[in-house]
């Protein structure tokens, strides 16, 4: 049989371990009074006993299981909340680099079928695992006391040969099952790297070889999917023989030493048909178990995902103002050694060749990850000395890439400042130059923007990212060719918004950044050096003028 094993259980947060204890002490309570309820019912049939304790015991049998189910019930459903919130917070601590699109095919596995399918642990895995096992054990007590101690060896010795043919069945099942994961989860990156670039293949490969790189994964699981269903055919006809031979082993024994009492052999028979019928669960619950098995293995990876550390409670320190200091860092491959001092206020371009760490070191200064050596200070503080928390409010970050996010203007503009007005929304997507898209719809801030939105541009998409960033006014400014998407004109005017910013602004731009009136630069990839500005200078890779 698979079994979760112990190590893997302990992912799960401890108020659902606790709850499944619970749950899984109730299927071992239903596990005994079922049993006591079929000993009662051989009992009258082999003594021609009254119906009324048979009755009686079968209903408290019967609605404990209910209870104990709709409990199981519950409790998945509770679980699947605190897995749920458990693979948030793990997700919010990871480092954004651990993101590959490995990992994100895994977490969007996890998210949307794994945890959802922990919610049958309590209510059927744990009824697989206690239940299905328990019930011969008791049973047997039950032969004994009824027929004999020799009958119980009997029907032990069968049933053990049942459970190990089902346990090669099983184990038969989980090998050829080995496969099917890995396929399955090679399918789901090669879908999500589809879907997320799917206007390059159409417009590159065309319509018909954009599904090439695909079909081979799903061509991969198909044929793990193929393995696996043949060897659950083969599992579930050696399941079906072994749960018939305790029955017809035990007939065979009546005959053999003479049992003449047909009420008794009757009696027997029912106690050894329903000690077997859970073994057959045991071998068909053996694909799930295995699913489960990989799935909480993925859960565990997700959860230890690398986090950036965080001061201890109460060690975190408060920055005393908004200066940028470098030290010394450094981070291979693209970033090498680089000091400088940003003031407050400060109009900073970043510039250097493709490949130089530009982007890398605007993560870093929003501890996006660690510097692999030297650190950066605010205000004074290292970075690794605040919360994140405290560090993100700080911060206003437009990308290249604008993200968002299915819903209205306002929404995703109110990312920035959840507590903002519709005024102050409007004023700041106004000043982002989105005004012409609000005049277009009489619902202005409140208009959809389609799925992630689809209904705008990639100029007007990177105008809501910009608007966000205006709305949190945020004392720093992190700009990543965040106007690339439009024309000189808007361009201009939304330097000019910036510019008149009272933030420190450290922005990347691959045209003219004249139009920033930068008040300092870090050049990177040049070995020459110039210090005619405010900025402390070091002759590495990196410069700082």
């Amino acid at each position: 049989m698979n079994k979760t094993s112990p190590s893997t259980i302990q992912v799960l947060p401890r108020t659902a371990r606790c709850r499944l204890w619970l749950i899984g002490f109730g299927w071992v309570i239903v596990a005994a009074l079922e049993s006591a309820a079929y000993t009662i019912l051989a009992q009258a049939i082999a003594g021609h006993h009254a119906a009324g304790p048979v009755l009686l015991a079968a209903a408290v049998a019967v609605l404990v299981t209910v209870l104990v189910t709709r409990a199981g019930f519950f409790s998945g459903a509770r679980l699947a909340g605190d897995l749920y919130a458990a693979l948030g917070q793990a997700l919010a601590r990871a480092r954004l680099s651990w993101f590959t699109d490995e990992h994100r095919a895994q977490v969007a596995l996890i998210a949307g079928r794994g945890i959802p399918g922990f919610m049958s642990i309590p209510a059927h895995q744990l009824q697989t695992l206690l239940h299905a096992p328990l019930m011969p054990l008791f049973l047997l007590a039950g032969i004994a006391w009824l027929v004999g101690p020799a009958a119980a060896g009997v029907a032990a010795g069968l049933l053990s040969l049942s459970l190990l043919m089902q346990y090669l069945a099983q184990r038969a099942l989980a090998h050829a099952d080995a496969d099917r994961h890995a396929a399955e989860q090679g399918a789901a990156q090669a879908t999500l790297e589809l879907v997320d670039h799917l206007e390059l293949m159409r417009t590159t490969a065309g319509p018909e070889r954009a599904l090439q790189r695909i079909e081979h994964r799903w061509r991969t699981q198909e044929s793990a999917l193929a393995v696996t269903n043949r060897a659950a055919a083969g599992a579930t006809f050696v399941s079906t023989l072994a749960s018939v031979l305790p029955l017809a082993g035990m007939a065979a024994w009546a005959a053999l030493v003479g049992q003449d009492a047909p009420a008794t052999v009757l009696a027997l028979l029912v106690l050894v048909a329903r000690a077997a019928a859970p073994l057959g669960e045991l071998a068909l619950a053996g694909l799930g178990l295995n699913d489960l098995r990989n799935t909480l293995r993925d859960y565990r990876q997700v959860s230890d995902a690398p986090a950036l550390p965080e001061p201890a409670q109460g060690e975190a320190t408060q920055p005393e103002g908004h200066a940028v200091a470098l030290r010394q860092v450094g981070h291979a491959p693209a970033l090498d050694v680089i000091d400088a001092d940003i003031p407050v206020g400060a109009k900073v371009c970043v510039r250097g060749p493709s490949g130089s760490g530009k982007s890398t070191l605007l993560g870093l200064l929003m501890r996006f990850d660690d510097p692999q050596q030297g650190s950066i200070l605010l205000g004074g503080v290292p970075l690794t000395r605040m919360r994140y928390a405290d560090l993100s409010a700080r911060i206003a970050y437009v990308p290249q890439d604008a993200v968002v996010f299915t819903g209205t203007l306002a929404e995703n503009i109110r990312l920035g400042k959840p507590q903002a007005s519709d005024d102050a929304v409007e004023l700041m997507a106004r000043q982002a130059e989105l005004g012409s898209l609000l005049d277009r719809s009489p619902l202005g801030i409140h208009q959809p923007v389609g799925h992630q939105g689809a209904a705008l541009s990639g100029g007007e998409r990177q105008r809501v990212a910009l608007a966000r960033a205006l709305l949190k006014e945020a004392p720093i400014l992190v700009l990543d060719e965040a106007t690339a998407a439009l024309d000189q004109d808007t361009e201009n005017k939304i330097a000019a918004v910036v510019r008149a910013l009272p933030a420190t602004v450290i922005f990347v731009t691959h045209r003219d950044p004249a139009i920033w009136l930068p008040t300092h630069t870090i050049e990177l990839g040049s070995r020459t050096c110039s210090g005619n500005l405010s900025v402390q200078i070091s002759c590495f890779q990196g410069v700082a003028t």
